[in-house]
C-alpha cells in the first residue's frame, strides 16, 4: 500500500503560506489519509479477508496505526488549536490570550497586542509583534526594546524595526545605531551603517563590526567588506596579512587579490596562495587555475594543489568527456578532478 509514503509526504501539504492555519485544509488532509479505514471497513461489511486477515481486525489495526501517526505528527494538536482559534504558525489571539505558533506568549497584553496582516507581510508569516509594553520576536520578548512608536524600515534588503531611539533586527537591538541616520549600501544586501559623527558603526546582517575606517569602508559583496586596514567576512576580520587597501575580489568572488598574492576566499578559513603569480593568474572552469608557471586545482574547497605534470601552454578545462572520463586535457594527458586519468597523443 502507498499509505506510508503519503503519510511521510503529508507535511508537504502545508508548504503554502498560511495553510497550517486553514482548518478545512487540515480536515480534508486527515480524512484523505484515513482511506485505509474505509477500505478495510468494506472488507468487514462484506466478510472479506486481506491476506487471510479479517476486515474487522484490519479496520481496528488501521485506526490504531493512523491515529497514532496523527498523534506523532502533531496533527490532532494542530487541529485542536485551529478549533480553539489558535494559529499553528504566527501570532493569534484566543480566549484573551496571545499565542505564537500554538504556544502561549507569556505576559502579553491581548487587548493592546498588534498582529501584522498578510498585506503587511505578503511573503512570510510575521515574526514580530507588539503590545503596549513589549516588542516580540517569534513569541519572545526582546529585552530592552521599546514598543512605543515602533515601525518597520527596509534597509539593505532586510527588515529592521525602529522607534525613537533604537534600531532592531530580528531579536537584537543594534548597539549605538540611531534610527535617524541608519542606512544601507546601495547594491548590497545585509550591510548597513549608522554615522554618528564621532562614531561610525558598520553592521553585517544586524551584527556590529569592530571599529572601521569611515572614509574607506565599503562592501565587496553581500558577505565581504573592507576598509584600508582590514578585510571582513560578515563581522569577522579575515586575511590579517593581506594588504587591505589594494585588495579586490576577482569576478567569481571565490578568489581575491592584493598587490602581493592571490587569495582563496570560498573556504572555511580564507588563505593566500603564495605560489601563484598574481600578474598572470587566470581562472579556468571546473576548479582549475592557471598562471605562467603552472596549473592548479581546488581540492574539496579546502586547499589548492599544483598539477605538476600539466603543460601550461596547452592545458584546457573542458566539459566532462565520457570517452576519456576527463574534465581537462593538455598535449600529454587527460585529467579529472586535478588527477591524470589517461595519456593523450595529440594528432
Amino acid at each position: 500500500m502507498f499509505w506510508p509514503i503519503l503519510l511521510m509526504m503529508s507535511p508537504m501539504m502545508f508548504d503554502a503560506p498560511g495553510s497550517e492555519n486553514n482548518k478545512n485544509h487540515f480536515i480534508t488532509m486527515m480524512l484523505f489519509l484515513c482511506y485505509p479505514i474505509g477500505i478495510f471497513f468494506l472488507y468487514w461489511v462484506f466478510g472479506a479477508t486481506y491476506f487471510g486477515v479479517s476486515g474487522f481486525t484490519l479496520t481496528w489495526i488501521s485506526c490504531v496505526v493512523i491515529f497514532s501517526a496523527f498523534t506523532i505528527f502533531g496533527y490532532f494538536g494542530m487541529l485542536s488549536n485551529l478549533h480553539r482559534g489558535i494559529a499553528n504558525t504566527g501570532y493569534s489571539i484566543a480566549e484573551n490570550k496571545v499565542y505564537y505558533s500554538g504556544k502561549l506568549v507569556e505576559n502579553a497584553d491581548s487587548e493592546s497586542f498588534v498582529i501584522l496582516t498578510e498585506n503587511e507581510y505578503p511573503y512570510s508569516i510575521p515574526d514580530h509583534a507588539w503590545d503596549r509594553q513589549h516588542f516580540y520576536y517569534m513569541g519572545k520578548t526582546i529585552e530592552g526594546a521599546i514598543a512605543d512608536n515602533i515601525r518597520r524600515k527596509e534597509v539593505a534588503n532586510r527588515t529592521y524595526w525602529v522607534n525613537e531611539s533604537q534600531v532592531i533586527y530580528d531579536d537584537k537591538i543594534l548597539p549605538g545605531a540611531r534610527p535617524d541616520n541608519f542606512a544601507g549600501f546601495d547594491g548590497f544586501t545585509g550591510w548597513s551603517f549608522s554615522d554618528n559623527n564621532d562614531q561610525y558603526l558598520a553592521f553585517s546582517y544586524g551584527i556590529p563590526l569592530p571599529a572601521v575606517d569611515k572614509t574607506t569602508f565599503t562592501p565587496l559583496n553581500d558577505f565581504l567588506a573592507k576598509d584600508k586596514y582590514q578585510i571582513f567576512e560578515k563581522n569577522q576580520p579575515i586575511l590579517p596579512d593581506a594588504d587591505a587597501e589594494s585588495f579586490e575580489l576577482l569576478d567569481d568572488h571565490i578568489f581575491g587579490k592584493d598587490k602581493n598574492y592571490i587569495y582563496y576566499i570560498s573556504t572555511k578559513v580564507p588563505f593566500a596562495i603564495k605560489d601563484v603569480d598574481p600578474s598572470s593568474f587566470e581562472l579556468l572552469d571546473r576548479g582549475y587555475l592557471k598562471d605562467k608557471n603552472g596549473i592548479y586545482h581546488v581540492i574539496q574547497y579546502e586547499r589548492i594543489e599544483k598539477i605538476e605534470q600539466a603543460d601550461v601552454a596547452t592545458f584546457q578545462a573542458t566539459r566532462y568527456d565520457e570517452a576519456s572520463k576527463s574534465d581537462a586535457r593538455d598535449i600529454n594527458h587527460f585529467y579529472y578532478n586535478g588527477k591524470i586519468v589517461g595519456n593523450r597523443k595529440e594528432k
